[in-house]
């Protein structure tokens, strides 16, 4: 569940994204910091009563989008009872996201039914990725983020120039949201970053700048 709200979150003008599953009652996000957990489950609630009057109102809606002046939601129906909410930004390139989250709507089902097999397992791995979550800020003054840093940032700038440094940022801030700062996780930051560079030849040389970070 986590890798595919991540390739959605990985896409260019996409904000946040969550997974609302009613039994049990859970939320699966890649959001900013500041969105409440919270509110986030009060809006899959809400949000899922619009395909819930299907039956009633003899409709077949299974997408809605909603735009705002400054952000776009996107909402979908998974599957009965759970629902994937997108959050863009207003310039965002709705076609693609669009797209590719009509893709991957498949795969989110499976992961429903595999929560809603084992729902205790499921509250309990998504309280341990809150619990060792951190922001950007502070896994920069952290090991191991603090030693490898200059050195994703230096192989990125090889590959894609001086906005380096911005998107080194962008992209460490989204891993971080999807769990623990640690070693074990940089072959995952490694293929986020070579998603981004998207040229073949840039992308090995990358990984060769980088070799020496990634766990043995």
């Amino acid at each position: 569940m986590d890798e595919i709200l991540q390739e959605i979150k990985m896409l260019p003008g996409v904000q946040g994204v969550f997974v609302s599953v009613d039994k049990p009652d859970i939320v699966f996000s890649y959001v900013p910091t500041g969105f409440d957990h919270e509110t986030l489950k009060a809006m899959g609630v809400s949000l899922q009563r619009l395909f819930k009057m299907n039956a009633s109102c003899q409709l077949s809606v299974n997408s809605v989008e909603m735009r705002f002046p400054e952000a776009m939601v996107l909402v979908k129906e998974i599957c009965d009872g759970s629902s994937l909410v997108i959050l863009c930004e207003t310039e965002a390139n709705f076609s693609l996201i669009n797209m590719t989250s009509n893709m991957l709507l498949g795969e989110l089902a499976q992961g429903v039914e595999k929560v809603r097999a084992n729902p205790e397992g499921a509250l309990q791995a998504n309280s341990a990725k809150k619990a060792g979550s951190m922001d950007f800020g502070q896994a920069q003054n952290e090991e191991p983020m603090k030693s490898a840093l200059p050195v994703f940032q230096d192989a990125l700038a090889k590959a894609i120039g001086p906005i380096a440094a911005m998107i080194v940022k962008e992209i460490v801030g989204k891993w971080l949201q999807g769990g623990a700062c640690a070693e074990e996780r940089f072959p995952e930051l490694v293929a986020l970053f070579c998603q981004e560079i998207g040229d073949p030849g840039l992308e090995k040389e990358f990984r060769v700048e980088t070799q020496m970070l990634l766990p043995r």
